[in-house]
């Protein structure tokens, strides 16, 4: 009986080696999941290096094929939404900046992001919304600050971001936009003068 089931052994690890020795291949227990990650991770290296050219639009397409791995599908999502916004697709970029925030809520860096989406997408009411909401909770930050009274005067919101623009002088004596803002209030006060003064005459006539 023991040299008979000596034989087996014998007969099994030459099985092995003469199997390891030919084309046939014995699964390695998680050997796909290395190969599907180490395929991923290449596909996010070429995603990254289109998006350093600047080739956005490949860029977007190798970020969706490594979104297949779960370990780098938040990674490459961001990725993909910066894609969006570097090739100008405001629309396809609000939807990625819209699941992220619904994601990680509290973080500025990503509310910063969709109010400017939003504003460049013409969906100036949302960007007002989360400028408003960001100034409530930010009064020393002065880019949401100047971010705000922007999107103020791109919805028409004329004295509301006069007033905003008050206070940026007040609190932010360095802040670069001032000097912009004050010189489109005045043409704009100029402009609305000489409309009243034009209106005024043709009455009269």
């Amino acid at each position: 009986m023991k040299s008979i089931f000596s034989k087996l052994v014998t007969s099994f690890s030459l099985f092995l080696l003469f199997s390891c020795n030919t084309t046939a291949h014995i699964p390695v227990p998680g050997e796909k999941t290395v190969q599907k990650n180490n395929i991923s991770n290449e596909y996010y290296t070429i995603a990254d290096a289109y998006f350093d050219l600047g080739k956005y639009d490949k860029a977007c397409t190798y970020y969706k094929l490594a979104m297949k791995n779960k370990s780098l599908y938040w990674s490459s999502y961001y990725k993909l939404g910066k894609s969006y916004v570097n090739s100008k697709n405001w629309e396809q970029a609000e939807k990625v900046f819209v699941d992220l925030l619904k994601r990680d809520s509290e973080n500025i860096s990503l509310k910063m992001s969709l109010a400017y989406i939003s504003a460049m997408n013409n969906n100036l009411v949302k960007s007002e919304e989360l400028y408003s909401q960001m100034w409530e909770t930010n009064p020393d930050n002065a880019d949401i600050l100047s971010n705000y009274i922007n999107v103020l005067i791109a919805a028409g919101k004329t004295e509301k971001a006069k007033e905003l623009s008050i206070e940026l002088k007040e609190k932010f004596k360095d802040n670069k936009y001032i000097s912009d803002f004050e010189k489109y209030f005045t043409e704009e006060q100029e402009k609305q003068q000489k409309e009243e003064s034009s209106n005024e005459n043709s009455s009269s006539e």
